[in-house]
């Protein structure tokens, strides 16, 4: 009876996520949204197309992963400026100088159609504002690479949104959301993972540098976060899981033999890769109930390796 009951629970639990990440309809709508556009005529469209405030702020997501390009140039720039500095007399004439600055990133991003994390969420935040809609910009930490597993001592690297609904807080990146880096290049695909991001995988993809954005969801350290394996999307929209190891630095066993472990992937097909080499090998897999293991032995000196499941990248580790 327990058993019935968690099933029916992650069987409703996922419907609930699918249906929050479900866009059909809406994309028809904003894709119509051409030519020039400020934030108050995009409010002003989304809140002529659409009645709740869950559908105004798919539809924001919705153009705004369309129409607005990650700016890697900007990214990459040596000389870019990732704070800003002024002097203030009073608490007033902050919060002014604030305003101001945060509205000439939105402009830029609008006008120019490329931004990178901040662009995307001070302007998902503004057109939120303009309907009423309750939000933060969340500042805080996200991680792209197997080399920064373990590096607790970063500064926060990235900005979402958190907007409240029907009285309960949800997280959206629309920057993830966008697209993703590959070989070099940005390339746009709409993700809807990163709408209404499940709360039980949040922290595994983003940190909240604030303690209350944390706290709202769980709890977890920073370090805690930065010792996991760096998980992707394709793999975290499945009910697959990773039962062991939880570190993120793998270790060799007898014979050089590296082992994990997985939940709900018996019919799953796996493969693991290693920086530095063109060619992914086929593990030894085992199944066992509902637990499926995969051991393999990394090559003399391997530092790095990311295991595919269904032919895509599933997570990455460090080897010690």
């Amino acid at each position: 009876m327990k058993f019935m009951m968690r099933l029916f629970t992650i069987i409703f639990f996922s419907i609930l996520v699918a249906k929050a990440q479900d866009f059909s309809g809406i994309k028809q709508i904003t894709d119509g949204y051409s030519g020039l556009i400020t934030v108050e005529k995009l409010a002003k469209n989304i809140n002529r197309d659409f009645n709740t405030d869950e559908d105004k702020t798919k539809a924001l997501y919705a153009w705004l992963t369309k129409n607005v390009r990650y700016d890697l140039k900007e990214f990459y720039n040596p000389n870019r400026q990732t704070k800003t500095s002024f002097r203030y007399r009073t608490e007033e004439e902050k919060q002014q100088k604030i305003k101001a600055i945060n509205e000439k990133i939105v402009r830029k991003t609008l006008r120019t159609r490329k931004a990178v994390c901040e662009g995307y969420a001070r302007t998902f935040a503004e057109v939120c504002s303009l309907l009423n809609i309750e939000n933060e910009v969340v500042a805080g930490h996200v991680r792209n690479s197997a080399q920064e597993i373990g590096n607790s001592s970063l500064s926060a690297n990235h900005a979402w949104n958190a907007v409240k609904l029907n009285g309960k807080w949800i997280y959206i990146d629309a920057t993830w959301g966008a697209g993703a880096e590959t070989n070099g290049r940005w390339i746009r695909r709409f993700n809807p993972y990163y709408y209404n991001i499940p709360k039980k995988k949040y922290f595994k993809t983003h940190f909240p540098e604030k303690s209350i954005w944390r706290l709202r969801v769980g709890r977890i350290t920073k370090e805690q976060y930065y010792n996991q394996p760096v998980f992707s999307n394709d793999f975290l929209k499945t009910n697959v899981t990773l039962k062991s190891p939880n570190a993120g630095i793998l270790k060799r066993g007898k014979g050089n033999v590296v082992t994990i472990k997985l939940g709900n992937a018996k019919q799953r097909e796996f493969f693991v890769g290693f920086l530095g080499s063109s060619r992914a090998v086929k593990p030894e897999k085992v199944v066992s109930k509902s637990t499926t293991t995969v051991r393999f032995v990394p090559p003399p000196g391997t530092k790095q390796c990311f295991l595919l499941m269904d032919r895509e990248v599933a997570i990455e580790f460090l080897i010690d």
